[in-house]
């Protein structure tokens, strides 16, 4: 691989000529993969979590749906889902293509999002939120993860937030679509409007991603519409931000070829066990759990919305508020993020607003306070986009490590999708004691994990600042863990 680029000559890193050639080629990359991973990340979230637009439907009465049933086949997602991350993501980070590999999951759980809307059983909603589950693994992880094989450190949370967008717009775009579709088109060709919404959003999904796939570029080393010199900045200037440029003996060959893809079977096997020893990697599972229990509401939202006390129509328009407000906060925070190279303080104060409006939202039924908690419910997800880049620039070597990582943080950022949805059952509006408590109770324990993390990786640097070697990093060449 490296003779391809022996005719290519790079200017020397902080250079006016190095300066421009990053930035133009930026500049590409982010009109070309940003646009359309919001485009999935959107249609995603949409096939996952239109079941909850379609319970304000004739869903439960269509399939005879106990209120148990239907928590069942909103969280029997999250299992097939969470199962298959690791897998998913040791996969793509051992093939050339996933350019091709993302775009190829999402045609799948696009098919199976399409057939729910011929689901008449409760048996066949379960076994489709299964295959959909299945399908979705590979999607989320996977994007993080090649955004890191495109962007540095300290690129990453300003990216990660914009990709991350997708799901709120969804938030947003959902209750639109679902009133738009739930109150015109029900008994269309003699079908249930909820079922409508389900073979509407699918078909989108497909054709989506059939677009997308010639479109996304591949890996840095075999992206063919970026100039030679292009791609070979693209790979040392990761190797740069984790400074294995600069170690003794790493000749330009050899600093090429470590980006290359590493598809040996027994390299994924040292991979996952690198991740599962480093108790960074336990540290950040743990908190992201916590973040994600938090941040489940919106596998429930419409539910929430609704105990306002509002007719289905105003009730799905007035989910798009707060969706909106989160989207528009959770960029400007990550921006703010990248711009400083800070993490931590721009992690933790989502989880600490979001803990104000549970704690109002279990204190009253007035409609004012209320919907002022169920607009800053949301704030949750501030700690979403900036945490995993946090993530990606604190575990950053080598690929198959980093990949497993993502992976196993995002198995704990799920977990709490499955049990969620019964503390929110139709029983327990419009207090949701049970829900809401929990929500606090994670909100807490997660600024309480940012904090360890933020300490540990003060102490790692100090040994750093030594010029001891930590997790291969020789604190001479001066690199720095990010909080």
């Amino acid at each position: 691989m490296a003779d391809e680029f022996d005719d290519v000559v790079l200017p020397p890193p902080g250079s006016p000529e190095r300066i421009k050639l990053e930035n133009r080629m930026k500049w590409k990359l982010d009109l070309t993969i940003l646009p359309i991973i919001v485009g999935m990340f959107i249609l995603n979230y949409l096939d996952r979590n239109n079941i909850a637009a379609a319970k304000l439907g004739t869903l439960l009465e269509d399939l005879n749906l106990s209120s148990t049933q239907y928590s069942t086949c909103v969280s029997i997602l999250f299992v097939s889902y969470i199962i298959l991350q690791i897998p998913s993501n040791l996969i793509l980070s051992s093939i050339p293509r996933p350019n091709i590999y993302l775009p190829a999951v999402m045609i799948c759980w696009g098919v199976i999002s399409t057939s729910v809307g011929a689901a008449k059983t409760y048996g066949a909603m379960v076994g489709l939120r299964v295959l959909i589950g299945i399908f979705e693994a590979g999607f989320y992880p996977g994007v993080i993860y090649y955004l890191s094989c495109w962007y540095t450190s300290k690129e990453l949370a300003k990216r990660s937030a914009i990709f991350v967008l997708g799901s709120y717009l969804s938030g947003a775009f959902s209750g639109l679509i679902s009133y738009a579709v739930l109150e015109n088109m029900d008994g269309v060709h003699g079908r249930a409007a909820w079922r409508w919404l389900f073979i509407i959003e699918g078909v989108a999904t497909i054709g989506f991603s059939i677009l997308a796939m010639p479109i996304l570029p591949s890996l840095p080393q075999n992206t063919k519409w970026l100039s030679k010199q292009e791609r070979l900045l693209g790979v040392v200037r990761l190797l740069e931000d984790i400074q294995l440029a600069s170690e003794p003996g790493m000749s330009r060959e050899n600093t090429i070829d470590t980006l290359a893809t590493l598809s040996e079977w027994q390299k994924l096997r040292m991979g996952f066990k690198d991740a599962v020893t480093d108790d960074k990697v336990i540290m950040f599972f743990c908190t992201m759990f916590c973040v994600c229990g938090t941040a489940s509401i919106n596998t429930v939202f419409p539910t929430i919305v609704e105990s306002l006390g509002y007719a289905r129509a105003e009730t799905l328009l007035l989910t798009a508020p707060p969706w909106i407000l989160c989207a528009i906060t959770c960029f400007l925070n990550a921006a703010h993020s990248d711009k400083t190279g800070e993490r931590f303080w721009h992690m933790v104060w989502g989880p600490v607003l979001s803990m104000v409006g549970f704690i109002i939202g279990i204190s009253t039924t007035k409609i004012a306070p209320r919907y002022v908690s169920i607009m800053i419910l949301l704030q949750n997800y501030n700690a979403w986009g900036v945490g995993f880049a946090w993530i990606t620039s604190t575990i950053n070597q080598p690929a198959p490590k980093r990949a497993a990582a993502i992976a196993i943080i995002n198995i704990g950022f799920n977990i709490p999708n499955i049990f969620m949805p019964y503390l929110y059952t139709s029983g327990m509006s419009p207090h949701f004691y049970a829900g809401f408590g929990v929500c606090i109770c994670f909100a807490f324990v997660s600024v309480l994990g940012m904090i360890l993390i933020r300490g540990k990786l003060i102490r790692l640097n100090k040994r750093l600042e030594r010029g001891e070697v930590v997790d291969g990093m020789d604190g001479a060449t001066g690199y720095r863990f990010i909080y």
